[in-house]
């Protein structure tokens, strides 16, 4: 048996679900954080690649379906979001790890380099940067609509999810290639949109909040990737600003690839992820390293 079998069934030995969160995988931690209305199913076709260099956590956000619910009273707001993250986190004793996110998710992983708990950052298309108000309404409408009428396209598509090429069309927006996902995660992904409910009033509160403030994190690696098919927030109108707003980034583009990339090319962007998280741990071990040596000298 080669070395790299053994190596992935050593990593699917070590998955587990646990409630909101899943896991696999040993070494650095490495937090995946999926997009409004989403879950960490998503990552699903990364996670294999990643899980060989890294403890993977997957959670479904606060207020997802499927994670943990927001507490009585709590208004709903990618702060109070990013505040309930690293609590989780330093519940299960994570209280720094690399962090990689898309949209939503993005704009979450940002959010944790300002908090201090990122060690590193690859945020995919991430959300929170527009420059009108008019910009922030056009990318927000969409979400509100497809919330409301999610339960009828599930009524009418229910049946037919088994067709290639009708995953390829309701998916067409978000990603390129919707039809390589299976006919129930597909699913889930449109049930998980009807039963994400605080996505309304989420809206509002970015809205009022955003976008996202300035963000100068030192010393922590920012990588911020946008795929050139991104038609939900596409890098002209939205990019740009998240690049002003997070100039010390490194920004790269992705071909073939919408705003949703893990399905439309899972390798390249788990590459684009290790070669940021790898980079970064070699850097802290020789750091150690240098330090433990001045130490005995």
């Amino acid at each position: 048996m080669s070395e790299a079998v053994v190596q992935a069934e050593s990593n699917a030995a070590t998955a587990r679900v646990l409630g909101d969160v899943y896991e696999q995988g040993s070494g650095s931690p490495l937090i995946l954080l999926h997009g409004l209305s989403g879950t960490w199913q998503i990552w699903k076709p990364v996670i294999e690649h990643l899980s060989a260099h890294h403890q993977v956590i997957a959670p479904t956000l606060p207020g997802h379906h499927g994670g943990p619910v927001l507490g009585e009273g709590v208004e709903p707001s990618v702060a109070v979001i990013a505040d309930l993250l690293i609590e989780s986190f330093a519940a299960r004793g994570i209280h720094s790890a690399h962090v990689a996110g898309n949209s939503l998710g993005g704009w979450l992983s940002l959010e944790l380099a300002r908090r201090g708990f990122a060690k590193s950052v690859v945020a995919f298309s991430p959300a929170g940067a527009w420059r009108t108000a008019a910009d922030y309404r056009d990318v927000s409408r969409p979400f509100g609509i497809f919330f409301v009428l999610m339960p009828f396209i599930l009524f009418l598509t229910t049946l037919f999810l088994g067709f290639a090429w009708l995953r390829h069309q309701l998916g067409l927006q978000t990603m390129e290639h919707a039809e390589r996902m299976p006919e129930s995660d597909f699913r889930d992904s449109l049930s998980a949109l009807s039963n994400t409910r605080i996505l309304p009033a989420l809206l509002r509160t970015m809205g009022r909040d955003g976008p996202i403030a300035a963000l100068d994190a030192a010393g922590i690696p920012i990588r911020i990737v946008w795929g050139e098919q991104d038609k939900v927030i596409p890098f002209e109108r939205y990019g740009r600003p998240m690049i002003e707003r997070v100039p010390a980034a490194e920004c790269l583009h992705m071909a073939g690839v919408g705003h949703v990339p893990m399905y439309d090319d899972p390798a390249q962007v788990a590459q684009r992820i290790l070669e940021v998280t790898q980079a970064a741990d070699a850097r802290a071990d020789a750091a150690g390293a240098a330090s433990a040596a001045g130490a005995i000298a």
